[in-house]
């Protein structure tokens, strides 16, 4: 019973908190949201528009954003309809439109991608230039690769002959193996070549390190 009274006692403070009318009155709806095209180059204008209606008496309000904020609106920004231009940083862009009336207001989103024309960064972090290691040892390599736009994928050279390959993946964080046989004595050179998602521009990094021989040991007789 207690309980109960409690809940009572809480909606009655909310309802008086809020204006009774307001209370009672109906939000815009939104029936579409369209962003076209919703795949643009830097520098390209996009269109978006909104469908909705209001089940209250008078007109509707419109206030448009984007997320992240970059690339301008341009005028006019408060209508059912409005033209942005895409930014040079790439990525997935998102449009919120807020719809009001007198008393209430609803939202929609939608989103764009904007294709980057720079190349993806690529850094080795190990091994480092010039660091020694024998024949037939494996070689752990580290390597960072990033764009805008994601990573379609990573490849390893060494000494420009194709080793492996991985898919992009989130963290941007890959792992290679290598392990030298006797062809790779001396100074090799590691390259590590990443293309983006959509462009295929093509970033890379490289370095050499020193491939040594194994001695064989001599038996005593």
């Amino acid at each position: 019973m207690i309980r109960l009274q409690v809940i009572f006692l809480l909606f009655w403070i909310t309802f008086m908190a809020c204006d009774p009318e307001t209370l009672f009155r109906n939000s815009p709806v939104i029936n579409i949201i369209q962003i076209s095209p919703n795949r643009v180059n830097p520098f390209d204008t996009v269109y978006a528009s909104v469908v909705a209606s209001n089940p209250e008496e008078g007109s509707l309000s419109y206030d448009w954003s984007v997320s992240p904020n970059q690339g301008p609106f341009l005028d006019p920004t408060d209508g059912i309809s409005v033209r942005w231009i895409a930014p040079t940083t790439g990525g997935d862009y998102v449009f919120k439109v807020v719809v009001s009336n007198s008393w209430k207001t609803t939202e929609r989103t939608g989103s764009v991608k904007v294709i980057e024309a720079g190349d993806p960064l690529v850094r080795i972090l190990s091994p480092q230039q010039n660091e020694y290691f024998v024949q037939w040892q494996e070689i752990d390599i580290m390597v960072e690769a990033f764009h805008n736009n994601g990573i379609q994928k990573v490849q390893l050279f060494v000494r420009d002959v194709f080793i492996s390959e991985q898919s992009g993946i989130s963290s941007n964080s890959y792992q290679f193996s290598f392990i030298p046989d006797t062809s790779y004595l001396g100074i090799t050179e590691i390259k590590i070549k990443a293309n983006a998602n959509f462009s295929l521009t093509e970033g890379a990094d490289s370095l050499n390190v020193n491939i040594e021989g194994v001695i064989p040991k001599i038996q005593d007789t």
